[in-house]
């Protein structure tokens, strides 16, 4: 059987006042392309005040033409895009984040579905999945602690790895150890993927693809059909998932945090 190389950042923030060129290009430094097969994609997790896939699939934004072009659509909730000086590409999937009545966050990946914040996890993992999405659980700091950790081992006993899978974050400075919920995960073949999570103020798009996983699953019967095939990869769990990138010190991710905390809500 054929295979393919995917370099995935399984969570990727694109705020209304990033510069997104500069966004795509740090994504396509930040992960490689070892073989001209390798597909490097970027996994949105859009909060609620936040619609770039929507804009980009409405042509509602418009990338510069002289260096960027769309070059393929797929109907289930990705785009790709070449960086036309260099020929490099990247696929950017559709996806949402939300808040849950916990106070943990839940994302849908491969699916753009909107879903009210503050629904007890496990209802709104079950809403994500009815509506074509696939759950990911995002580790941040202090959140997966106390009654929210069990909340977390309730997740993964109410759901099958094909039905939630787990992300790492690039805000788990170096040197922290892993949550003993990652090595449990592995041995149930649960994925456990890995995002930037950039924050919300400028500058941090530079961010994206920072910290991204790599595996390896079948070659695409599609060339312009990725988020289906790419959703039944993670559900089966990569055997050779790989964590790659890097995250921060513990003086950056402080320093990230505490600029975040400066920053005003949103708008409502």
């Amino acid at each position: 059987m054929r295979t393919i190389r995917i370099h995935l950042d399984a969570h990727a923030h694109i705020y209304p006042f990033y510069d997104v060129p500069r966004l795509l290009v740090a994504a396509l430094d930040h992960m490689p392309r070892h073989t001209p097969t390798d597909l490097r994609v970027l996994a949105l997790a859009e909060r609620a005040e936040c619609s770039f896939f929507q804009a980009l699939a409405q042509d509602e934004i418009q990338l510069p033409g002289d260096r960027w072009r769309i070059i393929a659509w797929d109907p289930d909730g990705g785009v790709k895009v070449r960086h036309l000086p260099d020929a490099r590409e990247l696929w950017i999937i559709a996806g949402r984040q939300f808040v849950t009545a916990e106070r943990l966050e839940l994302c849908a990946l491969g699916s753009d579905a909107p879903h009210a914040d503050g629904q007890p996890a496990v209802e709104l993992a079950r809403a994500i999945l009815t509506a074509g999405g696939l759950p990911a659980l995002n580790w941040a700091p202090g959140k997966w602690l106390f009654a929210r950790g069990k909340t977390v081992k309730a997740l993964l006993q109410t759901f099958s790895p094909t039905q939630l899978v787990l992300v790492d974050s690039s805000l788990r400075p170096f040197g922290w150890p892993a949550p003993a919920a990652f090595r449990s995960a592995r041995r149930a073949g649960r994925a456990v993927l890995a995002g930037s999570d950039p924050l919300p103020f400028g500058g941090e798009e530079i961010r994206a693809g920072s910290y991204h996983c790599t595996f390896t699953m079948p070659a695409l019967a599609d060339a312009a059909r990725l988020v289906a095939e790419l959703k039944t990869a993670l559900a089966n769990g990569p055997k050779d998932l790989r964590w790659q990138g890097r995250r921060g010190t513990p003086a950056t991710v402080w320093q990230r945090l505490r600029r975040n905390a400066k920053v005003p809500p949103p708008a409502t």
